[in-house]
This record gives structure tokens, sequence and C-alpha cells, in this order.
């Protein structure tokens, strides 16, 4: 460390050299990366991908006589299929009759209803889909809601007291401490585990897997923070119309020019407010993405989760120092206090760059909700280096459950697919609320397309080829894989608000945190 950080003169002098040479040695290895998770973005035009054959359980039978004949119509679970049999002489009259159905074998469990623990999210939703499941097992599932503020806390509180939870939302980073607190446990025992893994993108699969490469969770979503929109309309104005950055330091050496043209007074607003999911995650998006280190082990914490705490870190927070005093940045986004702030402010129109979460492209694309003009708020395209970093979400198995097998299904059956091969919530999730599948198929399904070309248009396929190159090159945190980094990230955020807005030197930022890294790794992983 001390050998590597020389004078901060030093270092800065070298700046332009080095992420230069890192963004153009990241050329070949993102374009190696991102071949292999799109080879198949063919598929967007050929609709989804088969699912293997499903496993019917439950059939209803009625039969029906007219004159001689008799006519059975077979209805398969869950209803979508009807086969007519017709037995006997033709029927050369119209008869008309009145069927009662009845359900025969129709599963009903014995014993206490499952408990789902979720924060709060489209709570309709997600009640439809925990009765579909109910309806069709004949079980009974107990949803508790917990504080979105204070989901961590509380259900920290809840495994704390020894409560039975069968199914939880989690964060994969809330998700790794609890399993290494023991509370949690990984999903590798599910029978179909390898055919799961081998449906998700790998870069998901690696980002949602422990230390130990054990899977945490089965998919709840996963989007970007800090994956840049790009205001047309004013690039426009600053005569700069379809120029794209390849990477970070081109969009703030193209925000410069946006300025200097008058287009926008501040052309950038960034992923910078208040809240560990705030700054912290665009540091760690523009760390990853500008230094080509997508887990962030060359330049911010080892595999073994000692702090490295490389120069870059200082180059890059210094960059923030001079983009805030040369105006490119709105100095409001300091006073922003979490998504509700940043989100108004960009759909404002005012911005030319607007970092943000993936899911939120859609809301700048709606015209009830943004003054950005209709097809002119559109992602960067993934060329020079990655963008962003991933934004997670799992259903999550506890230790102590109600029931093994029955809480195995319920996971399943949101988490992957129910057992007539439906993917239920990732298909509903990414038509309603743009939220990314863990599973590759997902966005290639002809209804997920057709959902996004109501709101896009003729981008479509542009863009959901650019969301598939933001999944494969994204910054992947090593660190979210240690029960340290809850700890850390709530304890970085005011730090690095106060070093961006020069309230605090760089020198001093970085000491903080690396002493605050230090004291961590000790509690957590020092033997």
């Amino acid at each position: 460390m001390k050998q590597e950080e020389k004078s901060e003169e030093n270092i800065l002098n070298k700046k332009i050299n080095r992420r230069k040479a890192l963004t153009t040695a990241g050329k070949v290895a993102i374009g190696v990366v991102v071949a292999g998770v799109v080879a198949g973005v063919g598929g967007y035009y050929a609709g989804s991908a088969a699912a293997p054959p499903a496993t019917i359980t439950k059939t209803e039978t009625v039969t029906k006589t007219a004159a001689a004949a008799t006519v059975t119509e077979t209805v398969t679970a869950p209803a979508t299929t009807v086969t007519t049999t017709v037995t006997g002489p033709a029927v050369t009259s119209t008869v008309t009759s009145t069927v009662t159905r009845t359900v025969t074998g129709k599963p009903t469990v014995v014993g206490p209803p499952l408990k789902f623990v979720h924060w709060h999210y489209r709570d309709d939703i997600v009640t439809s889909y925990v009765k579909k499941f109910e309806e069709y097992y004949g079980e009974k599932v107990e949803e508790i809601h917990l504080a979105n503020e204070n989901y961590g806390p509380l259900i920290e509180t809840k495994f704390k007291a020894g409560e039975a939870i069968d199914m939880h939302y989690g964060n994969f980073f809330m998700v790794s401490r609890w399993i290494w607190l023991g509370w949690d446990r990984d999903v590798e025992a599910f029978p179909e585990i390898i055919q799961i893994k081998a449906e998700m993108y790998p870069s998901i699969v690696e980002a949602y897997s422990t230390a130990d490469g054990k899977l945490a969770g089965l998919p709840y979503f996963w989007s970007a923070r800090s994956a840049p929109v790009v205001n047309d309309e004013i690039l426009e104005k600053a005569g700069m119309a379809g120029e794209r950055p390849g990477t970070w330091d081109e969009l703030w050496e193209m925000s410069r020019k946006i300025k200097k043209s008058g287009a926008a007074e501040y052309p950038v607003m960034p992923h910078w407010f208040a809240a560990f999911y705030g700054i912290q995650w665009d540091f760690e998006a523009e760390l990853g993405n500008a230094y080509n280190d997508p887990d962030l082990t060359k330049t911010f914490i080892a595999k073994d989760f000692s702090p490295i705490v490389g120069p870059e870190v200082k180059e890059l927070l210094k960059t923030w120092q001079d983009v805030v005093k040369e105006g490119l940045v709105d100095p409001a986004v300091f006073a922003q206090a979490g998504d509700s702030d940043h989100v108004s402010a960009i759909c404002t129109g005012k911005y030319a760059f607007m970092p943000t979460a993936i899911y939120y492209f859609k809301v700048l694309n709606d015209p009830a909700q943004s003054r950005i003009p209709l097809g002119k708020a559109n992602l960067v395209p993934v060329t020079k280096q990655g963008w962003g970093v991933i934004d997670t979400g799992l259903y999550c198995w506890p230790k102590k459950v109600t029931d093994e097998e029955r809480s195995q299904r319920l996971i399943k059956f949101l988490g992957w697919r129910t057992p007539w091969g439906e993917r239920l919530t990732s298909t509903s999730w990414a038509k309603t609320d743009w939220l990314g599948s863990g599973y590759t198929d997902t966005i290639r399904r002809k209804d997920v397309i057709e959902a996004y070309r109501k709101v896009l248009g003729d981008r479509t396929e542009s863009h959901l080829k650019i969301m598939d190159d933001i999944a494969a090159t994204m910054t992947r945190p090593w660190i979210y894989k240690s029960p340290m980094y809850l700890e850390y990230a709530h304890f970085a955020f005011p730090i690095l608000s106060a070093v961006a807005s020069g309230t605090q030197a760089v020198d001093e930022g970085v000491e903080s945190l690396r002493s605050k890294l230090d004291e961590l790794y000790k509690k957590y992983h020092a033997k």
C-alpha cells in the first residue's frame, strides 16, 4: 500500500494514462464477456426459450351423454389445455347441456401456514403470486410485511428470536451476512440446482454466490444502479447529436463541452444522493467500470476481504471534486435523501446525463412522469467499459422453517418456475416494472419484448441488448460477500458526500475509509 500510494500529485499526473490504458485493455475483455452472454441476441426475435416439460399433478374430467354419443373433456391444470374425446355414433343434432365440473384429488396441506417475510413493493402483485401457489398446492401462506427503511434490523430481530421463516426477500449483501451468521443457508441442496444455474446469467450466478461459490438464494430481480441515461434533446442543442461516451472519463469530457455550449447549466445529475445505496453504490460502479475491475478485488478489497484501497480510489475521488468545482454536477444532489428526490430531479429534463437504476429508465420514458421528450431518454451502450453496479434481490431460505419440502416448493414457485413450467414472477416483473430477471430467457420472451415495445417503440431491440450487456459487465463487488459490507457502507456514504462536495480533503476521506475497513476486517475475517 505505502509503496503504491507515493504522492497524490504523482498519482494525479498519471490519471489520464492509467485510466485510458485500463479502458483500452478492457475493450477486448468486455467484448469477450458480452459475446459469451448475449450470443443469443437473435433470440429476441424468436420468442421465449422452451421450458422443460411440466409435471401435471391434477386433472378434471367431465363426462356428458347426448343421444348415443359420449363426450369426455379433460382439463389439465392450470386449466389452459382442454382435450375433447367423442365416443359412439356421430351426433347429427345440436345438443345444449349444462355441465357441473368438479376437481378431484386437489391437495390440501395439513399443518401451520408457511411464513413469507418481505419488504413492501407492489404488495398486491406479490399476494396474487402467493394465492396461485396456495391454490395449486392447497397451501396457506402468511405474508409478513416489514418496513422498507428498517428491513434488515427488523428481520434480524426475528432471526434472533428463533422465529420460523420459510422464505424472505433479501439483497445479496444482506443474505451473505445472514448465511455467515447462521440464520440463512444457500440453496445448493435443491435437487434442480444444476438446471437452475444453467438457466441464469453466468454473471448473476457469480454475483449471487457466496465467497465459497454457493448460490445464496433464487433470483427475485437484478438491476444496475448508476447506469447512465442520456437526454438526447440536450445533446442536440449542444451540437452533439447521437454522440455517446464509452467511459466515465468520456462522459465528463462530453459534459464539459455541453456546459460550454450553454445547453445545460449542470450537465450531470449523478447518483450521489445521501444514502448507502446512493453515493456509495455510485462509487462502486465508477471504480469497477473505470478501472476494469468488476469485483473491486484489484482496487478496493482483496479476495480474502483484506483492504487494498489502491491509488485508484484517490484518483476517482479527486475527479469527483474537480467536476463539482467545474460546475458539471448540480450541487443540489448533496441535499437529496433518496430515490424519490433523485428521480424527481432527473425527470425535469434539465440534465444531459443521469446515471440511475435501469428500472427508473422506464419512468424517464413515461410522458406522465418525465419532461424529457418521448424518445429522447436513452441508455448509453456498453462499448469500452461496463456501466453501473448490480442492484440485487433474492428469495432466501432460512435454516429454521416450518417444513423443509414445503418451504423449498414456495421458493422455487416464485424464484424459478411453477410446476407447469411458467416463470411466474420474473416474467411479470419484467413486463410491469422492468426489473431484470436472473434467467436469460425472460427478456427474450415475445410478451416481455412487446411490453418494452409499448414504451420504447423501435428502440426496443437495441435497448434490450444494452441491458444484456450491462448484466454481463456491471460491477459486482466482492465485498458484498462479507458480513462487514453493510456496516462499512453506512459508515462510508457520509464521507464520500463530504469529499465529493469539497468539505473534506481526499486524503483525509480515504484514510477514514481505510481505517474503517481495517477495523471491520479484524472483526470478521482476521485469524
